[in-house]
């Protein structure tokens, strides 16, 4: 049993003003919420402890 699935049927490669729009707001979202998830990596850098769950462990 394999999760692969066929490519879909090839749509048209244009975007809509809304689309374009909306594709620019979520670049704006990740350029800021990657601000934020630098500063807890430097923070836990800092504490030297770099683990998924340091978090869990304090």
């Amino acid at each position: 049993m394999s999760r692969w699935k066929p490519p879909g049927p090839k749509s048209s490669p244009y975007i809509t003003p809304e689309g374009y729009q909306s594709l620019e707001i979520e670049l704006r979202d990740l350029w800021t919420k990657r601000k934020e998830v630098t500063q807890a990596l430097s923070a836990a850098a800092a504490e030297g402890d770099r683990s998924e769950n340091a978090e869990l462990h304090k």
